[in-house]
């Protein structure tokens, strides 16, 4: 098993028109960066996790201007994920002003999600029955079956969640003049979450040419992660320098990833496959 090397940080470009992106991150990078776009900027959509980091880090290696987006809806790990996205930001050199914190309370409010609602579980261990393919087969919501894959909603899911999200954050793109949101879905959780699929990022992108007025081109979300399963989004992580020991994952909020969640086993798996040291620290 292979160590996590520390790669050169991605620097900030210095504000000479420079393009931005805002990505969903929930948040370096090798020292041959690829040919920088000019007067580009990104926002990272980042929870602080293993995708979104990955995500912002693969946009700061295209050479954009970093401005990190954060969502609370509510979730249990808020705090952890906050804390995460700070220092990720650090890392890749993004100053407070480009830092977004945003409220999305009616999520919790709507319920319907285990992540939200304290008086439901969050399936832990053999509860979450994570196949070989990522799809996960425990509790699930009453909705029953959705998404193309026809995998059952996870209880995890919270309902409309990423259409809310990525709406707000295009809503922060426009006000800051960016041209691109990068998100972090990725194949695995695509099969058991369907806004997580490539089929929602091409229709977000068709909504997104009448949803904004200051753009004469509107922003594009990316999803350069999509084709990948965990596995391999941690070795692309390792490709381009993502500071994968600074991101929190689990669902339970708690100090030390529990190990035992879906999102913990799903995180332990990808660095095992990917033949990654884990930099984790779990309970269990």
């Amino acid at each position: 098993m292979r160590r996590v090397k520390t790669r050169t940080k991605p620097k900030q470009k210095q504000k000479q028109k420079n393009k931005t992106a805002v990505c969903v991150c929930s948040g370096g990078v090798d020292s041959t960066v690829a040919a920088k776009q000019k007067n580009k900027t990104a926002v990272c959509v980042c929870s602080g996790g293993v995708d979104s980091t990955v995500a912002a880090t693969v946009a700061a290696r295209e050479g954009y201007e970093l401005r990190l987006f954060h969502a609370s809806y509510g979730q249990r790990a808020e705090r952890q994920e906050k804390e995460a996205v700070v220092k990720i930001a650090g890392y890749f050199g993004v100053g407070a002003k480009d830092l977004k914190f945003a409220e999305i309370p009616f999520l919790k409010e709507l319920g319907g999600s285990a992540l939200t609602d304290l008086e439901r579980e969050v399936p832990v261990g053999e509860e979450v029955k994570l196949n070989e393919n990522g799809e996960t087969g425990g509790e699930t919501r009453e909705a029953g079956e959705t998404g193309e894959t026809g995998t059952k909603t996870p209880s995890t899911w919270v309902p409309c969640r990423n259409l809310v999200l990525l709406a707000t954050a295009c809503a922060y793109a426009e006000v800051v003049s960016a041209d691109a949101l990068f998100v972090g879905f990725n194949a695995e959780e695509a099969r058991s979450y369907p806004d997580n699929e490539k089929e929602f990022v091409v229709r977000f992108n068709a909504v997104l040419e009448k949803a904004v007025a200051s753009f004469s081109q509107p922003p594009t979300v990316r999803a350069p992660l999509a084709d990948l399963l965990k596995s391999g989004v941690v070795k692309k992580g390792v490709e381009v320098g993502a500071p994968l020991h600074l991101t929190y994952s689990c669902y339970l909020g708690g100090k030390k990833h529990c190990g035992v969640c879906e999102s913990c086993l799903r995180r332990r798996r990808g660095f095992r496959e990917a033949g990654v040291e884990d930099p984790t620290e779990y309970i269990f």
